[in-house]
């Protein structure tokens, strides 16, 4: 009887030890549930505090570490992240390959470059794809990054506040845009559940002299609502804006099915200086399912670049691009910009300045620790080259937002490095080293229609004001080679003496390193066949005799042109229709017969009719001219009383056709 009244107590304590035991496991993991709940919301504050709970409480599984150290990483808390992924790395259960780059990252942005090092070897090792840990290694990142160091002055714009002030964008030369948390007017701040920061208002400000900023108004119009808008991007005719915003439209905040709620870019009209007509871009852009934010323009505004965290399984960010149309027009022709430039880490805050080079801030590429800022650049093959921007703009807290003029080479970029986010303003010293010209180039060969090169021809460059820039000269071989700057309108006009002049507009425009050819033939107007023979002109020949052109006659004592010598003069007209550096005198002359003034005043009129004849045949009136000598030039000895034939008065009755090469 007694074994069996213990027999009973033991089932029951084991029951109610059971029972414990899942009430314990209900209960952790129904607060799992509420941590998880949070991390979907990208509430990381808040499931920060409830996953380290759980962890306290024995809950030592490699999801929550995971989940917490996500929470970490996506708010820059790098040290914190490590400590996290580190108990996972190693997990017999196997873990993703890429959280190896997730924990090399956080062990780079935290300034354990050794580390960070061998831990990228092993995801490469992991994943089978090709290596490049050595970019990760500390004496090669800290060589680039001092090769671009040392390029700007740099100081904190006035405007800064005690709240998030960032994201600087130029509304024309004197003014900018920008985000700040500052809540003007608000007593009680609003909270973004993501990192427990007011939210975000737009505001223009002044731009001094310097390059500083003063006079922070908010921004007019129906832009900022009572969530985040930040970012802008602006038209060079600042008529438009596209900018980021919490899916936020008619009154109410959009949402997903579970509720999460989801960043979006937006597009405003500036009308009278008051933005309005805020439209929500449609999809591929945006979605109710992902984040697409921090838009940005290409040099010619042909493009849309953007970041979104769509079809990212590990919730980074990658850039963008989508055409625009006329008219402000989104094309369907979303593409993701290539892994030169996208990493498994963050690439965010895109700028494309008047150069091309396409600024972006990461956290994926090798760096002094959280977002830095990288410039990338095409070359002529198509591939991004990616350069740290170097020590001063990138430091080891999150810096990002960079903006920077091509005239005055001042901008603006954005940090934490104070301990909050504030605006920099900037002066850029030198360029940036990409180790390849990023310049495009325009060249050619230059040739007669003989096949001949010419050498020593003028190539003139122009600007979109019709301003001449740059003079180049053709060599030896007709080659010519000129460096300008891309996105630009420019004029080439070609010019030697003895050749026709040439136009040629560079269109469509030329973008960084892009290499362009222009070659042309050009006919050599002193050269001219006659019969099978190549005859070469000169400056003050006569066509008459270079042509072996037939007396021009006119009726006697007259100045009315024969049908006879039209055909002659026909030739003269053609040669100079297609030698347009080539103008004419027409010299008139009379034999001794007849009173002088009399013949002084006939050969006037022949010349006159002879220029106005060609004049009438297409030949601008400029290039030809003509004078009367009478009979002052007589070419032999019939003079008045010397008795001639009429052979011999017939060469004093003659036209000249005096050749002038136009300089």
């Amino acid at each position: 009887m007694v074994y069996k009244k213990l027999k009973t107590a033991f089932i029951l304590l084991m029951v109610c030890i059971m029972q414990t035991g899942n009430i314990q496991a209900q209960n952790q993991d129904k607060n799992l549930e509420k941590a998880n709940a949070a991390y979907k919301k990208f509430a990381f504050i808040e499931a920060i505090r409830l996953y380290n709970k759980e962890i306290k409480k024995g809950n030592n599984t490699i999801e929550a570490y995971t989940k917490l150290g996500d929470c970490y990483y996506y708010n820059g808390d790098y040290p914190e992240a490590a400590r996290c992924y580190a108990k996972i790395i190693d997990s017999p259960k196997g873990i993703d390959p890429e959280y190896y780059f997730r924990y090399a990252q956080a062990l780079n942005n935290s300034q354990n470059y050794k580390e960070s090092e061998q831990v990228m070897k092993t995801y490469y090792s992991k994943t089978g794809k090709k290596d490049l840990s050595a970019d990760w290694n500390q004496e090669k990142l800290m060589e680039d990054i001092k090769r671009q160091s040392g390029r700007y002055i740099f100081k904190p714009a006035d405007v800064n506040s005690p709240f998030s002030d960032f994201g600087a964008c130029f509304n024309g030369k004197d003014k900018v845009i920008y985000a700040s948390a500052k809540d003007t007017g608000t007593i009680i701040k609003r909270k973004h559940s993501w990192n427990e920061k007011s939210f975000l208002k737009l505001y223009s400000a002044d731009v001094t002299v310097d390059g500083g900023l003063q006079n922070p108004v908010l921004l007019k119009g129906d832009v900022n609502t009572r969530y985040h808008q930040s970012t802008p991007a602006i038209t060079k005719d600042g008529k438009t804006m596209y900018f980021t915003r919490n899916n936020y439209a008619g009154g109410k905040l959009g949402a997903d099915k579970e509720g999460t709620t989801y960043l979006k870019i937006y597009v405003a009209e500036n009308v009278n200086g008051e933005w309005k007509n805020v439209k929500e871009l449609g999809y591929p852009i945006n979605s109710d399912g992902f984040s697409s934010a921090h838009p940005a323009l290409s040099a010619d505004e042909s493009e849309l670049y953007f970041v979104s965290d769509r079809n990212n399984k590990f919730g980074n960010s990658d850039i963008y691009a989508a055409s625009l149309k006329k008219g402000g027009y989104i094309g369907n022709d979303i593409t993701r910009l290539g892994d030169e430039i996208n990493t498994l880490g963050r690439e965010t805050y895109p700028f494309v300045d008047a150069s091309g080079i396409l600024y972006f801030s990461s956290d994926g590429h090798p760096g002094l620790g959280g977002l830095d800022v990288f410039a990338a650049l095409k070359d002529d093959q198509g591939k991004y080259h990616v350069v740290n921007l170097g020590d001063g703009v990138n430091t080891n807290a999150d810096d990002f937002a960079y903006t920077i003029q091509d005239d005055t080479k001042k901008g603006y970029f954005s940090s934490n490095r104070s301990g909050n986010d504030d605006i920099y303003s900037f002066t850029e010293l030198r360029a940036a080293d990409f180790n390849f010209n990023i310049k495009p180039i325009v060249s050619g060969t230059l040739k007669y229609t003989s096949g001949a090169p010419i050498e020593g021809m003028a190539v003139e460059v122009y600007n979109s004001e019709n301003q001449v820039i740059n003079t180049v000269y053709s060599g030896k071989d007709g080659l010519y080679t000129i460096d300008l700057d891309p996105y630009k309108d420019y004029k080439l006009v070609y010019k030697k003496p003895g050749i026709a002049e040439k136009i040629h507009n560079v269109a469509p425009q030329l973008k960084p390193a892009e290499k362009r050819e222009y070659s042309f033939d050009f006919i050599n107007e002193m050269e001219v066949i006659v019969g099978d023979k190549t005859v070469t002109l000169q400056e003050g020949d006569d066509l008459t005799h270079k042509l072996k052109l037939d007396p021009i006659y006119f009726d006697y004592n007259g100045f009315k042109i024969r049908e006879s010598s039209k055909t002659e003069l026909d030739k003269v007209v053609e040669l100079m229709k297609a030698r347009p550096s080539i103008s004419l005198k027409i010299n008139s002359h009379t034999d001794s017969r007849g009173r002088d003034d009399f013949n002084m005043k006939l050969s006037e009129n022949r010349a006159k009719a002879t220029v106005d004849y060609i004049a009438a045949h297409g030949i601008e009136k400029e290039r030809v001219s003509g004078e009367g000598y009478g009979e002052t030039r007589l070419i032999n000895r019939c003079t008045n009383g010397v008795k001639c034939s009429e052979q011999e008065h017939q060469q004093n009755r003659r036209s000249e056709f005096i050749i002038h090469v136009n300089h």
